[in-house]
This record gives structure tokens, sequence and C-alpha cells, in this order.
């Protein structure tokens, strides 16, 4: 009987899919759309629960996405050669630095050419010069790309928890 009915509403569920090539800006689009659709089966609308299994089974592809993207760049990062850790005091005079000179060139180059404003970056060099003092221990780019490569993991499971939700509904 479940299966039936399954198979009657795929039919008429329209069909989800990110709206941006950007796994960035889809896992925003997709994780809109599924706290829209839980509000609506938790609401006792169940023909929304096909499309939230479908949007489910999207977001935690695409978060499991991000989680490999991130650790191609740390391995890339790795192999380029590119310090990943800096201690406190390496990190004061990197603000210090750009208090005084602002950001190097080839920074702002970068950051332009991953499309940032010049608003955006005079915003950055701001945050940095007032935020400078307090700066109070190292950082680990390394460790935080690894956490932050796992904690998209967690997301793709939550994702099928809402997935086996939407099944049980």
């Amino acid at each position: 009987m479940i299966l039936l009915v399954l198979s009657m509403g795929i039919s008429t569920v329209r069909p989800v899919k990110a709206l941006s090539n950007d796994p960035y800006e889809a896992f925003w689009e997709i994780l809109d759309r599924e706290s829209t659709l839980v509000v609506e089966v938790e609401d006792g609308n169940l023909s929304a629960a096909l499309e939230l299994i479908q949007n489910s089974r999207l977001g935690a592809e695409n978060a499991a996405n991000i989680s490999a993207l991130t650790w191609q760049a740390l391995e890339e990062l790795k192999a380029s050669g590119v310090k990943t850790y800096y201690t406190a005091e390496e990190l004061r005079e990197m603000a210090q630095n750009i208090s005084q000179n602002g950001l190097p060139q080839e920074t702002m180059e970068a950051l332009k050419a991953q499309g940032w404003t010049d608003e955006q970056i005079q915003a950055l060099e701001e945050y940095i010069v007032q935020n400078a003092d307090e700066i109070d221990e190292d950082f680990n780019m390394t460790a935080f790309l690894e956490k932050f490569s796992m904690a998209f993991i967690d997301v793709a499971f939550k994702y099928n928890q809402y997935e086996a939700w939407a099944l049980e509904k």
C-alpha cells in the first residue's frame, strides 16, 4: 500500500533541484527548501513528504560534495606548501602589517578574482584592523578545515534523518 501511494505521488511532485551550480550557494537553497518542507509535513501536508525526501537526498549529496571539496582544497594546500599553522604572534604581526599597509596586493587580487567587491575587501581590512588586539591564540587551518569538512558530513546525516522521518510520515 505504501509503495502504491509513493509511486502515485512521485508523478505529482515537482522535481527538486538546486538552482545554483555553485555547491555553497546550492547548500543554502536546499537548506531553505528543507526547512519549509519539514514545517509543511509537520503541519500535516503529507504530499510535501515526497518532495522532502527528494530534497533531503539532494541535501545529503550536496553536503557530502562540499565536504569532499573542502578535503580536496586542504590536500592542495598541503601539496603546494602553503603554511596552514600560524602562531598568535604571527597573526598579530600580520594584522599589524595590514593596519599599516593594507592587505597585500596579491591578496586583494585573489579576493577580486573570487568575486569580492572593493567594499567587501575594505570591510575585511577594517575588521582585521579593529580586531587585531583580540588575537590571543594560534590558528591551525588544517584542523579547522578538517572539522569544517566533518561538519558537512554531519549535515549529510541530518538530511538522511529527515528523509527517514518523511518516509515514516
